[in-house]
């Protein structure tokens, strides 16, 4: 490889929250020496081309206030059409400050208080906070799991729109936090039923960067030729390039009326000018940064093999669900553990911190996500905590060989 993502970059030093001691002590009540394997960030430092951009806008020593440059729109409609075959106009980009927050935006647009917005799940968090947050009122449609696999219920999915005041649809694709990418009949269906009973689908498309080998992401609008001018697709390099802390995301709308409604919205929320580093530093993910991406994409889906191989040696009652895309494992550890009372006590013990499945809004309990987009030394100590945990507090308990080496 070109790059080196063995490296162990000290992201104490950044104060970067994952990291951060005093939130290792706050939140898990852990020390210096936890590796927390919890926040959807990468340990790997950025592309060369990200950081000598930031470096260059830094050296000027003018940080006021900034605005989009063509170079901006012209580096999105080349990702989007080179990665994955979208034709996007530049009308259609509106930069934002994150898609957490562009998710409240979009609630607070196109739903009144008390209608209703569908998720998926288990599910990211603050799309549940994004509805509740805002007074409206939250549907959920579980994900059928079968052979460790997620799918989704069709069946209750129209039930739901037929029944409820569905205004909204937030959608994740690739789906957070099984790494489940969608396959293009999937994305027809769906799309048909929010055209049905006009609903507007958002498709939050944050993960779609990084994707194994014999997997292909496709984007919402290449599913059904009619739902642009029904839907929101989110966007952000901040997965894939690491790049949370500048708070930049953005948003493509097809759709005229669709548009003007968002934009009235970020208007009045106050949405201007852009981090002052987003700009080049989206710009050099986008021109600059691929090859980069896909070999660090490469380096993850590694990582994944050896978590496979892992828990199938050692802990094979803990099952990990096959990725199509991200870095982060979703392992089912019911037949493992009685609770997550007892899940959390076995990682803290680790000193390995991860996120328990009802962190997920509901239909998670009994799972865990770990994040492994990091370096080899730091995947491997981590997974020997776990092993020697596991031998530790379940000798007796489990007729498991412990022979990893």
């Amino acid at each position: 490889m070109k790059y080196n993502f063995d490296k162990v970059i000290n992201r104490k030093e950044s104060h970067c929250r994952k990291w951060s001691n005093k939130v290792l002590k706050d939140k898990f009540d852990l020390d210096e020496t936890a590796i927390p394997m919890d926040l959807a960030d990468i340990d790997f430092e950025c592309s060369p081309a990200i950081k000598d951009a930031i470096l260059k806008r830094a050296s000027v020593g003018d940080y006021s206030y900034t605005f989009v440059e063509d170079e901006f729109y012209e580096a999105v409609i080349n990702w989007n059409k080179r990665r994955f075959n979208i034709d996007i106009d530049k009308e259609w980009i509106k930069l934002t400050f994150g898609t957490v927050s562009t998710l409240h935006y979009i609630v607070q647009a196109y739903t009144k208080e008390g209608e209703g917005v569908l998720i998926n799940t288990p599910a990211y968090d603050p799309f549940a906070e994004a509805v509740e947050n805002n007074n409206r009122q939250l549907y959920c449609s579980p994900l059928k799991l079968m052979n460790n696999r997620y799918y989704l219920d069709f069946d209750d999915i129209e039930a739901q729109m037929k029944d409820s005041n569905i205004k909204v649809y937030i959608f994740c694709s690739p789906q957070n936090p099984s790494g489940r990418i969608w396959t293009k009949d999937e994305l027809y269906k769906l799309s048909e039923l929010c055209l049905k009973y006009n609903v507007l689908l958002v498709s939050d498309e944050i993960h779609r960067d990084v994707v194994f080998k014999g997997h292909e992401f496709i984007s919402l609008w290449n599913a059904h030729p009619d739902i642009h001018s029904n839907s929101l697709v989110c966007v952000s390099p901040n997965k894939g390039f690491n790049l949370g802390g500048l708070k930049t995301s953005y948003v493509l709308a097809k759709n005229k009326k669709v548009r003007e409604t968002l934009l009235e919205q970020l208007k009045r929320n106050s949405i201007t000018s852009p981090n002052v580093f987003a700009i080049p530093a989206i710009t050099a993910a986008y021109n600059d940064s691929e090859e980069w991406l896909d070999e660090m994409t490469k380096y993850v889906e590694g990582n994944f093999e050896i978590v496979y191989d892992f828990f199938e040696r050692n802990i094979p009652n803990a099952k990990v669900m096959k990725s199509d895309s991200s870095f982060l494992a979703w392992i089912d550890v019911r037949e493992l553990f009685e609770d997550e009372e007892e899940a959390n006590e076995f990682f803290k013990t680790a000193k390995v911190t991860m996120v328990v499945g009802s962190y997920f809004v509901k239909d998670g309990e009994g799972f865990i996500r770990l994040n492994i987009g990091c370096p080899r030394a730091t995947l491997n100590e981590a997974l020997k905590r776990i092993k020697d945990t596991y031998k530790k507090l379940y000798h007796n308990k489990f007729s498991v060989s412990m022979n990893i080496n």
